[in-house]
This record gives C-alpha cells, sequence and structure tokens, in this order.
C-alpha cells in the first residue's frame, strides 16, 4: 500500500464582527477544539467596534460534538497527515489576513484559544510580520516546534500566555511545564491568571487589548 497526496482548491469559512480601519485594530481569534467560530466570535462581541475587527476563522476538520449528529464544531488537526494540515492552515489563514475586508491594519493581535494556541504559534513563526501581539489562551506550545530557531521572531513581539485558576484541562503542573520549556529557551513572555475555568475572560482580554 502506498499513501498519496494531491493539493485541491476548497471554500473555507470565517466570521466577523467589527469594522475594518486602516488606522484601526485587528484580533483574529482562534476557537479551540470542537468549538464553533460563531459562538466563539459571540463570547468577543462586545470588544468589536468600529475600530476594532475581530476575525474568527474556522478550523479546517468539522465534527459532530456528539456521536453522529446534532451541534458542530471544529479542529484545526489531528495526529493523522499532521504536517499537511500544518502548511495547509497556515496558508490559509495568511490569505485571509490580506483580504479587503479584514486589511492589514497598524495594530494586529493573533489569539489562540485551546487547541488553536498551537494553531496560532505555529502560524506566527511562519508568518510573523502580519502581527505585532500574540496571544496563548488556555493551550500550550507545540513540542514539534523549534523555540531556539524562532525565538528571534517571539521575543519581538512577546508572548502573553493566559491560563485561568480552575482550568479543568490545564494543572498548574501543565503551567509549571508551560512556563519551563519557555524559560529554558530563553523566550520573552508575559503570564497572566484569572479566576476562572477553560474559557475566556473579558475583562482580562479587554485588558491586554487595551495595553
Amino acid at each position: 500500500m502506498e499513501e498519496h497526496h494531491l493539493q485541491i482548491q476548497r471554500t473555507v469559512r470565517y466570521f466577523t464582527e467589527g469594522t475594518p480601519q486602516k488606522e484601526g485594530e485587528l484580533l483574529m481569534a482562534l476557537h479551540g477544539y470542537t468549538q464553533h467560530p460563531k459562538f466563539f466570535l459571540k463570547k468577543m462581541s462586545t470588544l468589536a467596534n468600529h475600530q476594532r475587527l475581530i476575525v474568527a476563522p474556522e478550523g479546517l476538520h468539522r465534527l459532530y460534538i456528539k456521536g453522529n449528529s446534532g451541534r458542530v464544531g471544529a479542529s484545526w488537526m489531528t495526529k493523522e497527515d499532521r504536517l499537511n494540515d500544518i502548511a495547509d492552515y497556515c496558508n490559509y489563514l495568511n490569505q485571509l489576513i490580506t483580504l479587503p475586508n479584514v486589511g492589514l491594519p497598524s495594530k494586529r493581535t493573533l489569539l489562540g484559544f485551546s487547541q488553536g494556541a498551537a494553531t496560532a504559534i505555529r502560524f506566527y513563526c511562519a508568518y510573523p510580520e502580519n502581527f505585532s501581539r500574540l496571544i496563548l489562551w488556555a493551550g500550550a506550545v507545540p513540542p514539534d516546534l523549534s523555540l531556539p530557531e524562532n525565538k528571534e521572531v517571539l521575543n519581538h513581539v512577546g508572548i502573553d500566555l493566559v491560563v485561568g485558576d480552575k482550568d479543568e484541562f490545564i494543572a498548574q503542573s501543565d503551567v509549571h511545564e508551560i512556563k519551563s520549556v519557555l524559560d529554558a529557551a530563553g523566550i520573552v513572555y508575559r503570564f497572566h491568571s484569572f479566576h476562572g475555568t477553560h474559557d475566556l475572560n473579558i475583562p482580562l482580554l479587554t485588558s491586554l487589548l487595551e495595553q
């Protein structure tokens, strides 16, 4: 048996709220595993305005959240054929950010939540010129990403690392491990904690965006 690959064109989906402005702000928000980008964006809808555009792309793999019917979410990748999936979503997100209804405003923040955090840091390292801020929320740095090779671009922007103190998927030992990995590689980051579970905290996110 031989494995083969074929590149094709396909249609992707993304949601926006707010108004694109050249002198304004862009927040690209990457959802977590099995989340729906529309509902993920709704969590941040109060942050969108005439100066800030929020873009929530959908992961390339849709799936039923429970069983074989009902609510649908999406995933950025699985363990299968992962290198091609990574290349595909980096190319997809890079094309998305240049669309006329998204544009490249002067202030650009990339936020990745949960599984989207690994997606975000991979995308940022592939195209660091696209963003001036990187926020990794309730997610880890993927072990296959070479931090020494990407140290310069990561330290150019710095990383905001955010985890809730009651996160049911990330224990405090996991937080310590993430910090240790970044420290060992000499990566500059700012750590933020809030009282809450595996979710966004809008007051904290608002504060980060205003800094």
